[in-house]
């Protein structure tokens, strides 16, 4: 994941296809496991573009996309939210949402 610092930089990855947005905290052991498992899926979707940003770095940004707990990941699909998931996440069925998404607009 391309770790960006402005809601700009972000706004970028939203304007694609499809995009993840990692909202992620410092210190944050389950931010970093979920991350390498998200990475991990997204290996087999080249199409799909995503970003890391840390919500405790830069507060204001994650307040403005309303994140208010750690680590939050959002799936933009066609540039609107579709996925909002945080530290409980199902990584099969988040493999399995993605995959759906993808196939919808990609095949």
């Amino acid at each position: 994941m391309k770790k960006v610092s402005s809601t700009e930089e972000i706004r970028e990855f939203i304007n694609s296809d499809m995009a993840i947005v990692y909202f992620t905290g410092l210190d944050c052991g389950a931010c970093e496991a979920i991350k390498y498992k998200v990475e991990d899926i997204i290996k087999e979707y080249p199409k799909i573009e995503a970003c890391e940003i840390s919500g405790e770095k830069y507060p204001n940004i994650a307040a403005e996309f309303g994140i208010f707990s750690l680590p939050i990941l959002i799936l933009y699909v066609d540039k609107k939210e579709t996925i909002r998931t945080g530290r409980n996440v199902s990584m099969l069925d988040l493999e399995k949402d993605i995959d759906r998404y993808y196939n919808m607009i990609f095949n």
